[in-house]
């Protein structure tokens, strides 16, 4: 409420691959893209000055580092229908929920809806301070 920092303590995801051919990998896929969405949703955003970026850089332009990431971190891939030939394409399905769920998580933690990622501090605070 005074910082308007998130702070993801458990992330949960998974998905269904009906018949993995590799479930390991099915299942890294899954990870990787929860991770990705997780740096979309906090931290990842291209600022510009007029038609000029200004973050355009690998120092300038933030993404999770390792202590940004949960405490826990948990991944599933189910095994349900068939799809055709007995499996289902997986790729980027892990990132689908994860805005909404931390949009979800900030609103029961502090009562203001977010809409647009990243949740900055910033956006947090303005909404926080919006709904006073």
């Amino acid at each position: 409420m005074e910082t308007g920092r998130v702070v993801v303590k458990h992330l949960v995801v998974g998905a269904d691959s009906s018949t993995s051919v590799n479930a390991q990998a099915c299942r890294g896929q899954v990870e990787g893209a929860a991770l990705q969405a997780f740096g979309q949703s906090l931290f990842e955003e291209l600022r510009y000055d007029g038609t000029e970026p200004v973050n355009a850089t690998p120092l300038a332009y933030r993404v999770p580092l390792a202590s940004d990431l949960p405490e826990r971190y948990e991944s599933f891939v189910e095994h349900g229908g068939p799809g055709p030939f007995g499996a289902k394409g997986i790729g980027e399905s892990g990132m689908l929920g994860v805005a909404a769920a931390i949009a979800n998580a900030i609103e029961d933690a502090v009562g203001v809806r977010l809409r647009q990622i990243p949740f900055t501090p910033e956006r947090v605070l303005t909404a926080i301070e919006g709904a006073r």
